[in-house]
């Protein structure tokens, strides 16, 4: 609100960067300090200047990940013109096509998927742990990357999975 600096727009952010990469004279105003923490006032030629620890990375320090998954699948929706029963063998004989490589999953996706998935072949993308209903996820996770699993239903609709990939990916606190 009163700062004079031209990155006023950001909330007076410098962002997170190496030390090397500050000025001098901020990091020795912030070294000792915790996130969260306020240097007392420092002065510079540019002028006088309140930093405040947002983020503080301790190069090689553990970092935390999370193992992400790749899915894609096909979703039949129950209905008056098909059953429950009805989609499941419908499922279980895309299955087999590909298993088979009559076909492949990507295009029996876009074909015959009922969600908004099915233009991109069925892909969901990289997802974390609780992103999909607890039916959905605990298929998904019983799966090696390759692998189809059988039917599963969910609150959704029927759903045959394919695991893509799987990677750990790095988080911030």
């Amino acid at each position: 609100e009163f700062s004079e600096a031209s990155d006023v727009t950001n909330g007076g952010q410098l962002g997170l960067r190496p030390a090397s990469r500050y000025p001098e004279l901020f990091v020795q105003a912030t070294q000792a300090l915790a996130v969260g923490d306020v240097a007392a006032l420092v002065r510079s030629a540019a002028g006088f200047h309140v930093l405040k620890v947002i983020e503080k990375v301790v190069p090689g320090a553990p970092t935390a990940a999370v193992t992400q998954s790749r899915a894609r699948h096909i979703l039949l929706v129950p209905g008056p013109s098909q059953s429950e029963s009805e989609a499941r063998v419908k499922l279980l004989d895309f299955k087999k096509r590909v298993l088979s490589k009559q076909t492949d999953f990507a295009s029996l996706a876009k074909e015959h998927s009922q969600d908004g998935s099915a233009v991109k072949g069925g892909d969901l993308g990289w997802s974390t742990p609780g992103m999909f209903v607890p039916e959905f996820e605990d298929a998904l996770n019983r799966l090696a990357p390759g692998d189809i699993s059988d039917p599963v239903l969910s609150r959704y609709g029927v759903h045959l999975i394919q695991l893509v990939e799987r990677r750990d990916a790095p988080i911030s606190p």
